[in-house]
């Protein structure tokens, strides 16, 4: 592949970490990094920028699992084989799940989604989220810049930058479109407590 995500990185600076970090995960954030560790970049763009991505991808694969339960895609993560030990972690330990998901491989979609389909409050949720993925950039970044040059010259065999940029600007185009529906959707009526019958 000629063009890498190092490439992303490079020439579209922070936005390009944060492509990355919604579309992939801790590849950008780690290659920006490394670029803040040569004098490209500011890393504290970068832990940004990693912080917002990781953070509005989580949350749209939250939703999705929470709204979409009986959709194609949420029955295609339900058969992924993270899935059943997601679900076993999340009824043991929830809050704890909620923060650590993502610093587990192979939890990055299937961990949000499962929590969307339990009964973890939404709220709470974004609130962990928040500081999880705020934790996860500083963590990346710092990664990236003491790995330095090194973290670049490996990444830019494996990833090619326009994949990753059509993926992010398709991921933030679905999330603007779900909040703005969710936003417009008449709310159900509260349904009414039934008689004990004591």
């Amino acid at each position: 592949m000629s063009h890498t995500i190092n490439h992303l990185v490079q020439h579209y600076g922070a936005l390009g970490v944060f492509l990355a970090a919604a579309a992939e995960g801790e590849i950008g954030v780690l290659v920006g990094g490394a670029m803040a560790h040569l004098g490209k970049l500011n890393p504290v763009a970068v832990a940004i920028a990693g912080w917002i991505g990781s953070f509005l991808s989580t949350e749209a694969f939250f939703h999705f699992g929470r709204y979409h339960r009986d959709g194609r895609w949420v029955a295609h993560v339900k058969h992924r084989r993270a899935f059943a030990k997601a679900m076993e972690w999340i009824e043991r330990r929830p809050r704890l799940f909620c923060f650590g998901f993502r610093f587990v491989y192979g939890f990055r979609v299937v961990g949000p989604v499962g929590i969307g389909l339990s009964g973890v409050n939404s709220r709470t949720f974004a609130i962990i989220n928040l500081v999880s993925a705020l934790v996860w950039g500083i963590g990346a970044t710092m990664l990236g810049w003491w790995a330095g040059p090194a973290v670049v010259a490996w990444m830019g065999k494996w990833f090619d930058w326009h994949d990753l940029l059509i993926a992010g600007a398709v991921l933030l185009a679905a999330l603007l479109l779900f909040i703005l529906w969710r936003s417009v959707r008449p709310s159900a009526p509260p349904e009414q407590a039934q008689p004990s019958g004591d």
